[in-house]
């Protein structure tokens, strides 16, 4: 089968290597991997993505700022004419990090806040976090730069939200990425944090009750994948479509595997850039099976029978992996968790009739 997609945003995790150990972090970051790409490997990375008309990356991790090359590899994307853009969790961005940032042309930086104070730095393990990343927000707003707020939505941070929501606005941010806990990593069986599909719902009535209005205001509730899709919940414009990794973005880790989504477990790679090229990884006739070659008969038990299947492809593949251990079957969408509770409803009901 031939494939014309191209991969126009690419997220790459610089290292492994964390100055945290996060309660749900899904790729368990801590230590750097082995072997991780040198930094003419990098180099020589970057330089392969304008042939596949790369339009952006994100800087992730770990950590990515413990990396001390970073500046290099984000000098030779900006050189290269590509969108570059930091997520961090502030730890290690000081004021000369920021000015070094803006020198080589880093365009916004992400940063991690989930919760109001005490939340956050708990489930971060970090007391005084959540105060470094305020004034790293406002250190990157003073310099020129974009700024966004990323948000892993979870059982002990759902009550915070329209406090958080007040808060960003109160200090600037106009942009905020809400992103469901994926049970992976250390977040696989952290009950503290585990969403039941009634936290859920909760959250899309958080995004329904909200994001309207905030966007008329100038702020943006941006929806990441596993979130809201097939309902009223995705203020999306177009409405979300499928799993997007291996037709529009993919990821790199950083010693050199491409995965359709870095979201995705370790043992879900479809090439090694230290064995072939990224445009050969990429076109592929096998690469990323699981989304080119998708039909009905792919869904899930939770997806299965769906009348929204072709639309959604049965959901968020991170989430449908962390959850079920399969493609094509995230149990959290909305809109399934709606209508498996209409149906139960409606089955109680008819036993009552009985």
């Amino acid at each position: 089968m031939e494939f014309d997609g191209l991969p126009l945003v690419m997220a790459w995790e610089l290292t492994l290597a964390c100055n945290l150990r996060c309660q749900h972090c899904g790729s368990a970051a801590g230590l750097p991997r082995r072997d991780e790409l040198s930094l003419a490997e990098a180099l020589d990375v970057c330089d392969q993505l304008p042939a596949l008309l790369v339009q952006e990356v994100d800087f992730t991790g770990g950590e990515p700022l413990v990396r001390p090359d970073w500046p290099q590899i984000a000098a030779r994307l900006v050189k290269l004419g590509i969108r570059t853009q930091i997520i961090t969790n502030s730890l290690a961005l000081t004021p000369e990090v920021v000015a070094q940032a803006k020198d080589v042309g880093i365009c916004s930086f992400g940063f991690s806040l989930d919760g109001l104070e005490p939340t956050h730095d708990h489930i971060r393990g970090y007391p005084g976090l959540f105060q470094r990343v305020l004034a790293s927000v406002e250190q990157v707003q003073q310099a020129g730069m974009r700024v966004a707020v990323i948000t892993t939505a979870n059982r002990r941070n759902l009550g915070e939200l329209p406090d958080m929501l007040a808060l960003l606005r109160s200090i600037g941010v106009n942009q905020w990425q809400l992103q469901p806990i994926f049970p992976l990593g250390r977040a696989q069986g952290c009950a503290e944090l585990e969403m039941s599909p009634e936290g859920y719902m909760r959250l899309g009535d958080f995004v329904r009750t909200w994001a309207s209005a905030a966007a008329q205001a100038g702020f943006s509730i941006v929806l990441a994948d596993s979130l809201g899709y097939g309902t009223e919940a995705d203020p999306r414009q177009p409405p979300w479509n499928g799993c997007p990794a291996g037709l529009a973005s993919c990821g790199i880790t950083s010693d050199g595997k491409i995965k359709g989504c870095l979201s995705m477990p370790d043992d879900r790679v479809e090439g090694d850039l230290r064995q072939n090229d990224l445009w050969h990884i990429w076109f592929h006739p096998e690469a990323f099976a699981y989304n080119r070659r998708f039909t009905l008969d792919d869904l899930g038990p939770a997806c299965r029978g769906c009348d929204r299947g072709d639309l959604c492809k049965g959901g968020c593949s991170a989430m449908s992996i962390g959850a079920t251990g399969q493609y094509h079957g995230d149990p959290y969408c909305f809109y399934g968790i709606t209508h498996r509770q209409s149906w139960t409803c409606a089955a109680q009901g008819a036993l009552r009739n009985d």
